[in-house]
């Protein structure tokens, strides 16, 4: 990604990739994090897998795996429902922005979050534990606004494009300007 990105070209880019998510895929609303993961392996043409795991001390809550063949994203179990929610949408950010990413956990620890799992099964591990990077800010921000567009619709005729001189508008794109004023 170069160089640091401000908050206004990351939240463009972020508003863009949910955009589209909703277009291609569809935002369930209510959120349904398991229909949004099965619109998203249908548009990827391969199959998303969610493996809950013990959350070990100092490390990742979520990450996200890309194998030949499917993709896992890993969460804590030991979390509310609302944050597993919340850490699954995380990693969908990287995903649908394609973050390159690099293997940055020992293989012991992968071997304790994912039992069997070996060098050749890990191709690109997605882990993160902090938020100091623009890719991890981006998918962050992803996260708030794919929940945000699933609720947006919710909260009544101005999300839902109803209200007046509203009513050729995206719901996306009404959600994104009362959240975020553009």
């Amino acid at each position: 990604m170069g160089g640091p990105v401000g908050f206004g070209e990351l939240n463009r880019r972020a508003r863009a990739l949910v955009r589209s998510l909703d277009a291609d895929v569809g935002i369930p609303r209510p959120l349904d994090v398991p229909e949004l993961l099965a619109g998203l392996a249908r548009h990827r043409g391969r199959p998303i897998d969610l493996f809950a795991t013990v959350n070990t001390a100092g490390g990742p809550c979520g990450m996200w795996l890309r194998q030949p063949d499917r993709d896992v994203i890993v969460h804590a179990a030991d979390t509310s429902p609302l944050h597993q929610a919340h850490i699954v949408l995380h990693e969908i950010g990287h995903m649908i922005a394609d973050h390159p990413g690099t293997c940055c956990l020992p293989l012991d620890l992968v071997r304790r979050i994912l039992p069997g799992a070996g060098a050749t099964l890990v191709g690109h591990l997605f882990a993160r534990s902090t938020y100091a990077t623009d890719e991890e800010r981006e998918a962050e921000l992803v996260a708030s606004l794919i929940g945000s567009a699933a609720l947006g619709s919710a909260r009544g005729s101005a999300a839902s494009g109803t209200g007046p001189g509203r009513r050729d508008r995206a719901p996306s794109d009404l959600w994104m300007e009362e959240t975020f004023g553009a």
